[in-house]
């Protein structure tokens, strides 16, 4: 009998301090898929040194965007795969590129077609992440049950609007913990 386990996504998972992997240290991770066979996520709050413009330059991609945008670490595992969150299939994309939503103004895909029109089009909202934060079968499980993530609700506004380097707080803030009071602890995993 295959094993049910509820599925948390999508929603955020915001990283508990006593959290020591390097790699999610006061990450926001927009979970993706977690079920029997595992879990995947993108952090959001996680800005490379490339910039947007720099990167489309390199392939070969016109860009309208603004100037200030950075291509994001969407987590350690296979860094050189990209995907797109954007916050709306814009009107010349054929669904079958635009991806899906996750939740109401947050899309995802994987697709170069996708990042192409939304690089050239500019207005809509998008952020293109390398790499993902993947788990294996029950292992988000157990970590959040050693308190090393705190599940939370996704929005647009953390994904898109928030400042990447103030996600963490407001994520936290948002369900009414103040992140002074998260103690380090030393029972979370790895």
């Amino acid at each position: 009998m295959k094993r049910v386990v509820p599925s948390l996504a999508p929603s955020l998972l915001v990283s508990v301090p006593h959290l020591r992997d390097p790699n999610f240290d006061h990450s926001v991770v927009l979970l993706l898929e977690h079920d029997a066979e595992g879990s995947m996520g993108l952090v959001i709050n996680r800005q490379t040194d490339h910039s947007m413009s720099d990167f489309c330059a390199l392939q070969d991609l016109e860009y309208r965007g603004p100037k200030e945008a950075m291509v994001f670490v969407g987590g350690p595992v296979e860094p050189t795969q990209g995907f797109v969150l954007h916050g709306g299939a814009p009107p010349a994309v054929p669904s079958d590129v635009a991806g899906r939503e996750v939740v109401a103004g947050i899309w995802f895909g994987a697709d170069m077609e996708l990042l192409r029109r939304l690089t050239r089009e500019g207005g809509t909202l998008f952020r293109l992440l390398v790499g993902y934060a993947g788990w294996a079968p029950g292992q988000l499980d157990a970590e959040i049950a050693a308190g090393a993530w705190i599940p939370r609700p996704a929005t647009p506004e953390l994904v898109f609007h928030a400042s990447p380097a103030e996600v963490w707080s407001l994520s936290l803030r948002d369900l009414g913990i103040d992140p002074r009071t998260i103690v380090k602890g030393g029972a979370a995993p790895n």
